[in-house]
């Protein structure tokens, strides 16, 4: 399982977030603030593959 670090940018709470990814899919998203950061996190992890 590969783990990803995310700063969110979506607002001004910045959250830390971490993303575990397996296979290419997102597993968790864990240190999100609001539905927004999380659904930022899973796009940020796949853009980054």
């Amino acid at each position: 399982m590969e783990k990803k670090k995310i700063a969110c940018e979506v607002c001004r709470n910045q959250c830390e977030m971490e993303v575990e990814m397996e296979d290419g899919e997102v597993v968790e998203v864990t240190g999100n603030g609001c539905m927004k950061g999380y659904i930022f996190a899973q796009n940020a992890a796949r853009e980054q593959q």
